[in-house]
C-alpha cells in the first residue's frame, strides 16, 4: 500500500490550493518539529501539563516516529522499494555506508510496532475534553539519516511527491491543519491499520526468505554479471517476488495473525467512533477530515452521501472480520446458486499453508470455505461512484 502514515490523503489536494488558514498560527510544537525534528517534539510535549491535547500530541509523534524508524532502518540497509511494508514504497537516497542485514525488514517493523503501541496507549486514554492543535504540515520531516539536520529530501512533502508519483509540492503548498478530539480516534484507527499490516508481514517471518534470496544473488554476482529480468526490467522486482513467494510458503505465525485481526477490528471501532464525534462538531476551522458541514484544510469536501457510503464500507468490512460475511473465491460457486466464500475470521485465527500457488488454486483456503452471506462488494463500487472514481484515495484518507 502506497502511504506514509497520512500521506495518501494529502495527495488528494496536492495539485490544488489548500484553504486559507490566515487566522491560524502554528503551535509552538510545530516550530519545534520544524527546527529540531520529531524527537525534539516529543521532549517538548513531555514537558507540557497533563491534558488530552498532550495525549494526542504524544500519540501523533510516536506514530510519526514509527514511520521514521522504518525509513532509518531502510536507509541503513536498503534504499530500494519494499511493497507491502508501511513506509516502504518511496525511493530513498543512496547511503554509501549502508550495511545490508537480511533481518532489516523484521527489525524495522518490530521497532515501529513498539512506537505504535506507545502511541495507542496515549490515544486510547483520551478523555472527553475538547482541544485544538494547529500544525503546519510543511514543518513535519523525517530524519532519515539520523544526523539531526533536515535535508531537502526529508520533508513530508518530499515523501508525498515520491509516494504518489507526482511533482513534489512546493514549499508553502502544504496546508495548516487544526487537529481536535475527534482526530484522536482517526489517528488511533490508523495506528491499528499500521500495526495490523506489520503483524501480517511479520507473521510470515521474512528474514529467512530474505537471507536465502540475497545469498543466492551474492553467489551469482561472484560468478558474473546478473542481468535485469526481461519482464520488469528492474534489478529489485524479481528478487522481491522471490522473497515474497518463499516467505509465504508454510503456515503463518498464528499469534501474529490473531493480533493483526484484533488491530483491524480495532481500526473499525475507532474509525466509527471518529465519525460519531466529527458529526457533532459545529466549528469549521482548517479541518483534517471534515463532516459535511465543514471544510477540509485541503479544500476537499466530504458530502453526507460520501460519509454514509463510507459507513456502509465499514459495516461490510466489520462483518468480514467477524466472519459474518464471507469473501467469495473465484473458482467456487455454491450448488443451486447458494453463496459460498472464505471465512476470514477463521483464516486469521488459525491460518494454514500460505503457499502462493495453493492460495491461487484454492486448496489453501478450502478449509475456511463455507456457505453463508457473501460480502456486498457493491458497497465499494457505490463508494467509488460517490467519490468520483477516487474511492481508493478517500478510503486511505478515511482509514
Amino acid at each position: 500500500m502506497r502511504h506514509l502514515f497520512f500521506g495518501m490523503v494529502l495527495g488528494l489536494g496536492l495539485m490544488s490550493s489548500p484553504l486559507s488558514a490566515q487566522e491560524l498560527s502554528p503551535s509552538p510544537l510545530s516550530e519545534v518539529i520544524k527546527t529540531d525534528g520529531l524527537a525534539a517534539g516529543l521532549e517538548f510535549a513531555a514537558q507540557q501539563p497533563e491534558s488530552d491535547r498532550k495525549k494526542f500530541v504524544l500519540g501523533a509523534l510516536n506514530t510519526l516516529q514509527a514511520v521514521e524508524h522504518i525509513l532509518q532502518v531502510r536507509y541503513n540497509n536498503y534504499s530500494g522499494r519494499l511493497p507491502l511494508v508501511p513506509g516502504g514504497t518511496t525511493q530513498l537516497r543512496l547511503n554509501p555506508n549502508a550495511k545490508f542485514d537480511p533481518a532489516f525488514i523484521e527489525n524495522a517493523l518490530v521497532g515501529a510496532a513498539d512506537k505504535l503501541a506507545t502511541a495507542q496507549g496515549h490515544l486510547e486514554n483520551l478523555g472527553e475534553d475538547e482541544f485544538a492543535l494547529v500544525i503546519n504540515l510543511d514543518d513535519i520531516w523525517f530524519d532519515v539519516d539520523a544526523d539531526g539536520k533536515r535535508a531537502p529530501d526529508e520533508g513530508l512533502r518530499a515523501f508525498l511527491g515520491a509516494a504518489l508519483n507526482v511533482p513534489e509540492p512546493e514549499e508553502g503548498q502544504m496546508p495548516i491543519v487544526q487537529f481536535d478530539r475527534a482526530d484522536g480516534r482517526w489517528l488511533l484507527a490508523y495506528t491499528h491499520v499500521l500495526q495490523g499490516m506489520a503483524e501480517m508481514v511479520l507473521s510470515v517471518d521474512p528474514t529467512p526468505a530474505m537471507t536465502k534470496v540475497t545469498e543466492g544473488v551474492a553467489r551469482m554476482r561472484e560468478l558474473g554479471m546478473v542481468h535485469r529480468d526481461p519482464i520488469f526490467g528492474d534489478d529489485n522486482i524479481i528478487d522481491t517476488i522471490a522473497v515474497i513467494i518463499n516467505a509465504l510458503h508454510g503456515p503463518a505465525d498464528q499469534a501474529r495473525t490473531q493480533k493483526a485481526l484484533g488491530h483491524f477490528q480495532g481500526m473499525i471501532a475507532a474509525n466509527k467512533e471518529f465519525w460519531r464525534l466529527v458529526a457533532l462538531e459545529e466549528d469549521d476551522q482548517a479541518e483534517w477530515l471534515p463532516n459535511p458541514d465543514q471544510q477540509s484544510a485541503f479544500g476537499i469536501p466530504v458530502t453526507a452521501e460520501v460519509a454514509a457510503g463510507w459507513q456502509d464500507v465499514l459495516n461490510e468490512l466489520e462483518a468480514v472480520l467477524a466472519g459474518d460475511a464471507l469473501v467469495p473465491f473465484w473458482r467456487v460457486e455454491g450448488h443451486g446458486g447458494e453463496p459460498v466464500g472464505i471465512n476470514i475470521n477463521k483464516f486469521l485465527t488459525a491460518p494454514g499453508d500460505l503457499d502462493l500457488f495453493l492460495m491461487v488454486h484454492g486448496a489453501a483456503f478450502a478449509p475456511y470455505m463455507e456457505r453463508g452471506r457473501v460480502v456486498d462488494i457493491d458497497v465499494l463500487e457505490r463508494f467509488s461512484e460517490l467519490t468520483g472514481g477516487q474511492g481508493g484515495m478517500f478510503a486511505l484518507w478515511f482509514n
